[in-house]
């Protein structure tokens, strides 16, 4: 038994008092003649012993009285912690994609939060609440009650590692609290990330898994571009399900709202299929592609981005050769020439094809610019002069990180074979081409070159054509000069492909989509003032994100705790720059659970629980507080009516 206020149990010293009162008779005896006292001795005597007993009987039960109205006072109670202890409950809630799924009572996270509702009506607890997404901490029933009824989905999921770590923070930070831990989640394999740390827990940290009615889910998992030519693109869309099937799922594409096209994905035996739709290649489209699948609503819709192509920016520095403005035509490329020296260098930022055209000399300052234009994603083609000094020709390759020209052959050589599948050319021809008339060419310049592949190779097995990957970029280089009086490689049929595609390659297709992270990196390609900033926004909020800001482009860091699934636009004041789309990740799609026995048998301060009541029963049984003032109150009255019974009915 404990007491709320045990300083007033002193007063029990009090009841010294009436033992004192009753052991000393304090009353004087008066002395009246009488004649016979025989007779009186006796009645004295027995009177005397009923006075005694009378008065014993008084005693008591005046002392219990007061002793049961003083313990009263003192608010006494059974509990098996002490009154002043403070309690705190803290409840991780998963509320990450997959709980969308279906329970027996509807969406697991819906259901879970309304049984948690029904299970905070005690008012001396303290609760914390724990989302993927938010914290709220030291909150009581009445704000959690609130915080669950808003709860919603969050694209960011925790691991349970993190989870362990963030209940461990919170309860090291109380003082003087019992402090209890539940995690609700179902569960997903992507969830662990490392065992040791999950075994590894110090305090108790309760457990409790919701589990779907059915584990099958079919979801867009991605989509990209199959096929393109000038007026038309090929889009696949790629459909996954959780489980081999044979079953068909309905899909289709739109404009924003406007339907394009209707298909059915079919998966044979299979837990993946992908369907194509043909779209037009001459217009932007917002795009969005939805199937019909009940189990998990996130992962039912696409969006997607197109933009209508530009004209792409070629500059040829060196030799003004006529066959270049005949392939780069003003229907679909921006085709300049300069010499070197009349180049005008802030214009090489804004290029996405430089042709290098038999320069004898590559300026110290070109390597450098052509080095920022190559990791921003330009394409350099490079002709040597026949004349060219190889020294700076190497320190621009080695700016480049391509590799070195080793020296000229001065030897006539046929240009005899075509790697057909290299990228460049792999839809040029329809069959491979053997009996065609070779190019000849008067020399080359033998190179060694780093992550380099042939496009053309002369009948000595060089290359005549070779292709330079970089990280962001592409370099090609040409073994000899392309004039008249070298070669006649630009009388072949090879010379409009090749070119061509050159500058096709060198505008990158813009992104269809981004998948929403914890921080998301967008290149924008455009220039603004210092003072500007640009604007992402949507139909439901606008947000200003961090930016880094360079010479023709700026890359925006945005939050992922901002984003939802959908279109957005970047603006810049009020002109929309650019549309992107984003989608949630694909990972809580793939509905596979840890099992809880297995992963938490090491460690004794994992307890699996079966419900949420079991586990609020158990926390309460422990909190319960058992007042006996009442009782006591009760006893007092009893033993002052005991006195009265007495005083009045036992007679001396």
């Amino acid at each position: 038994m404990q007491f709320k206020h045990p300083e007033i149990l002193y007063a029990l010293l009090l009841l010294i008092i009436p033992i004192i009162v009753h052991l000393f008779q304090l009353q004087r005896f008066k002395k009246v003649p009488f004649t016979n006292v025989h007779f009186l001795k006796n009645i004295v005597q027995q009177t005397r012993k009923s006075s005694r007993l009378k008065k014993f009987l008084i005693l008591l039960t005046r002392m219990a009285a007061f002793t049961c109205l003083i313990l009263a006072f003192s608010q006494p109670y059974f509990s098996a912690n002490s009154l002043q202890q403070n309690y705190n409950t803290t409840i991780y809630l998963d509320n990450s994609f997959s709980m969308q799924a279906k329970g027996e009572n509807g969406e697991l996270l819906k259901s879970i939060a309304q049984n948690i509702i029904e299970n905070t009506n005690y008012k001396n607890t303290q609760f914390s609440l724990i989302t993927n997404n938010q914290e709220f901490k030291n909150i009581d029933s009445k704000t959690l009650k609130n915080q669950l009824i808003t709860c919603d989905y969050s694209p960011i999921k925790l691991n349970l590692n993190t989870v362990l770590l963030k209940l461990n923070t919170l309860n090291s930070a109380s003082t003087n609290t019992l402090n209890k831990n539940l995690i609700i989640s179902d569960f997903q394999t992507i969830n662990l990330t490392n065992k040791t740390d999950v075994t590894n827990v110090n305090t108790i940290v309760n457990t409790l898994k919701v589990t779907p009615k059915k584990n099958t889910n079919t979801f867009i998992d991605s989509v990209f571009i199959a096929e393109e030519n000038p007026t038309e693109i090929i889009l696949s869309v790629v459909v996954k399900s959780t489980q081999n099937n044979s079953n068909s799922t309905s899909i289709s594409l739109q404009d924003n709202t406007k339907l394009l096209g209707k298909s059915t994905v079919k998966f044979t035996n299979s837990n993946i299929s992908t369907t194509n739709f043909s779209i037009p290649n001459n217009a932007n489209m917002n795009g969005i592609i939805t199937l019909t699948d009940e189990n998990l609503p996130f992962d039912n819709t696409f969006y997607f981005t197109l933009s209508k192509p530009e004209k792409i920016n070629v500059l040829s520095i060196g030799k003004n050769t006529p066959f270049l403005s005949k392939i780069y035509t003003e229907n679909e490329f921006n085709f300049t020439t300069s010499e070197l020296l009349n180049l005008n260098y802030n214009s090489l930022k804004n290029q996405h094809l430089i042709i290098l055209n038999e320069i004898e000399n590559i300026p110290i300052e070109l390597s450098k610019l052509l080095q920022d234009f190559s990791k921003n994603g330009g394409t350099t083609v490079v002709i040597p002069s026949a004349n060219a000094n190889l020294k700076s020709y190497n320190i621009f390759l080695n700016e480049q990180n391509a590799g070195t020209i080793l020296n000229k052959i001065d030897k006539k050589h046929n240009i005899t074979s075509i790697v057909f599948e290299h990228p460049l050319l792999a839809q040029v021809f329809e069959n491979n081409v053997t009996n065609f008339q070779y190019p000849t060419t008067n020399f080359y310049f033998k190179s060694q070159f780093k992550n380099s592949s042939s496009v053309l190779k002369l009948d000595s097995n060089d290359a005549f054509l070779t292709s330079i990957n970089g990280n962001n970029n592409s370099l090609f280089w040409f073994a000899s000069s392309l004039n008249n009086e070298t070669s006649n490689f630009i009388q072949s049929p090879l010379v409009v492909p090749v070119f061509y595609n050159f500058a096709k390659n060198s505008l990158k297709n813009a992104q269809l989509y981004y998948t929403i992270q914890p921080e998301n990196i967008v290149e924008i390609v455009t220039s603004i003032g210092k003072d500007q900033v640009l604007k992402v926004v949507n139909n439901e909020n606008e947000f200003i994100p961090l930016q880094d800001i360079s010479s023709n482009k700026v890359s925006l860091k945005i939050d992922g705790a901002n984003l939802k699934s959908g279109f957005y636009n970047i603006l810049s004041n009020t002109k929309t720059i650019k549309t992107i789309a984003f989608n949630y990740h694909r990972e809580e799609s793939d509905l596979t659970y840890l099992e809880l026995e297995p992963l938490f048998k090491e460690s004794e301060n994992i307890v699996i629980n079966n419900s949420i009541d079991n586990f609020f029963d158990e926390m309460y049984n422990e909190q319960k507080i058992n007042w006996l003032f009442k009782w006591f109150l009760a006893f007092s009255v009893l033993f002052l009516l005991i006195e009265m019974l007495i005083l009045k009915y036992f007679k001396t």
